[in-house]
């Protein structure tokens, strides 16, 4: 929902950096063809297949997420954890630019 690479391109420009916004995983660039969803998949559960193993048993992974496209209820199921619950939060106005409702998931999950 939020192209952070735009929203912070003066800072990039002001100190030197090299924008590399292809290189993000669900880069806005790409779209939101079925294509450019399975890529988004793919590449999370790569990363959180990654954080997952460095969770020690009992420890929980917990990822906040706008998924406006129920991809993460997939995504997390292929981690092989535990899934413990997922809460909806109200954002009111996150951006200062949105004046329409805006919600995003809370999913839990544990490692047994």
């Amino acid at each position: 929902l939020i192209d952070y690479h735009e929203q912070h391109r003066y800072a990039y420009e002001l100190l030197g950096v090299a924008e590399n916004r292809t290189r993000e995983i669900g880069a806005a660039v790409t779209g939101q063809s079925r294509s450019a969803k399975l890529a988004y998949c793919s590449g999370m559960i790569d990363v959180l297949r990654n954080v997952a193993s460095a969770i020690r048993p009992g420890g929980v992974l917990v990822v906040v997420a706008a998924d406006r496209h129920g991809l993460y209820p997939n995504i997390l199921d292929e981690l092989g954890l535990c899934k413990k619950g997922i809460l909806q939060r109200h954002v009111n106005r996150r951006t200062g630019r949105r004046s329409s409702e805006f919600y995003e998931s809370i999913f839990v999950y544990a490692k047994s």
